[in-house]
């Protein structure tokens, strides 16, 4: 089963690195990154042995990693991480953290080797962690199986198996319920994650449920009102905010702006595209339905009355700005992305706003519906409506953003859970040899 896997996988980056090679080029964007990928060359520079290697693929499992590895450096002071990533947009926020010098921020970064069995264990021969921590659902089984042969053990944090994606690991259980065999921890978002895990093959005394740990993520640097002045509206605007949307979700945001401005003179609203490939056609968008905007990156703090828009064009930044909302839509889901993270707004304490298609946070949506905190719309006319009703109502409003964030207050403390349940693999101990 490892040999059919490998030759697929080899196959399939056959295809595909030419082809990202051509992209990159033309969009501008940096390449493969193949010696990092393949583990090849002179090593870089990399943290001392017996640390950890966290993997988290792209940005809000990076800045969950960052959460993460603060609160296992108060726990276990002394230690080195590596991080690796699966986007470019991950890396950014891993280098940015690293150069301010944050709690969390990683010693090395690096993109994710190919999984294949020489790349992985020349990565963990480099490294020798003590352990692996990989953020949610990457279940890569030659990682796995070169770290068990090599006595490192593997943890999965905030675990997750979403019912869409689901059925695309059972078709291949027998890979996988030979790498999750291998696993020392799974540490489960929910009872359905972990259900799944067990039913994809792994054992049942290492799947513990310890609670989504995006509830613990830390708060804004800044306030709603300092962020207000940053973007240069008015104190008493009714701001909205449509996070991580993709960018087939760009006309029904806009529409559902559109309707709001002319209920409500104060609108204003902030389009934070999921990726930044997609900010020049979001600002394309802008254009063409006459709504005047600034970019986040050319903001100066100053007022500007003939603007009514902002457009995020930078990295890191959405929990500040929801932090500046009124009521808030995230994005992912009015198209069949599964949902991004709806916890960031409800944390602020804001309404969230959300499409149908929710596999990837169904429960929070579920959980966030329930107490009165969350709404949910069919399609985009339905988004209007929610829109222009919540809009209207200030004292419904703020009454469903309270019960948003007091939902998430309720569940804090999976973080502690986690680390509580992985302390055994965790904590510091000498840097495990080579144990082929």
């Amino acid at each position: 089963m490892y040999g059919l896997y490998g030759a697929l996988l080899r196959l399939a980056w056959a295809v595909v690195i030419p082809y990202q090679f051509v992209i990159d080029r033309v969009t501008g964007r940096p390449g493969p990154r193949l010696g990092e990928r393949l583990v090849l060359g002179p090593a870089p520079r990399t943290p001392r042995p017996g640390g950890l290697w966290v993997h988290a693929v792209s940005v809000g499992e990076v800045r969950l990693a960052l959460t993460v590895v603060a609160a296992i450096r108060r726990r276990w002071p002394g230690g080195s991480v590596h991080l690796t990533t699966g986007t470019e947009t991950g890396r950014a926020l891993a280098l940015d953290a690293a150069a301010r010098g944050a709690a969390g921020a990683p010693d090395g970064v690096s993109a994710l080797p190919l999984d294949l069995p020489r790349p992985m264990g020349r990565l963990i021969d480099r490294l020798r962690p003590r352990a692996i921590v990989v953020i949610e659902t990457e279940i890569w089984p030659n990682l796995i199986r070169q770290a068990a042969a090599r006595g490192v053990p593997v943890v999965i944090v905030n675990g997750r198996l979403a019912p869409r994606t689901f059925p695309r690991y059972r078709a291949a259980r027998r890979l996988f319920a030979a790498a999750l065999a291998r696993v020392g921890l799974i540490a489960a978002q929910t009872g359905e994650d972990a259900g799944r895990f067990r039913a994809l093959g792994a054992p049942a005394g290492r799947v513990l449920v310890t609670g989504n740990l995006k509830v613990d993520l830390p708060a804004p640097r800044a306030d709603g009102a300092a962020v207000r002045r940053r973007l240069g509206f008015p104190p008493d605007a009714t701001v909205f905010v449509a996070g991580s949307t993709a960018r087939a979700e760009t006309a029904p945001v806009l529409a559902a702006y559109a309707a709001l401005a002319a209920a409500d003179g104060t609108a204003r609203l902030v389009l934070v595209p999921r990726h930044p490939e997609d900010v020049a056609a979001a600002a394309a968008a802008l254009e063409a339905d006459g709504i005047r905007y600034r970019r986040w990156s050319a903001l100066d703090g100053t007022a500007a009355a003939d603007r009514t828009a902002v457009l995020v064009d930078v990295i890191g930044v959405l929990p500040e700005v929801y932090a500046a909302a009124s009521l808030a839509f995230v994005g992912g889901s009015l198209v069949p992305r599964g949902g991004q993270n709806l916890l960031e707004p409800a944390a602020v304490g804001c309404p969230v706003l959300f499409g149908p298609c929710l596999d990837n946070v169904r429960a929070v949506a579920d959980a966030l519906i329930a107490a009165g905190g969350g709404f949910r719309a069919a399609d985009g006319a339905a988004l209007t409506a929610l829109v222009l009703r919540l809009a209207g109502d200030p004292a419904a409003r703020r009454a469903a953003g309270a019960r948003a964030g007091a939902l998430v207050d309720r569940e804090r403390g999976a973080l502690e859970r986690t680390l509580d349940a992985a302390a055994a693999l965790l904590a510091p101990g000498p840097p495990p040899g080579d144990r082929r």
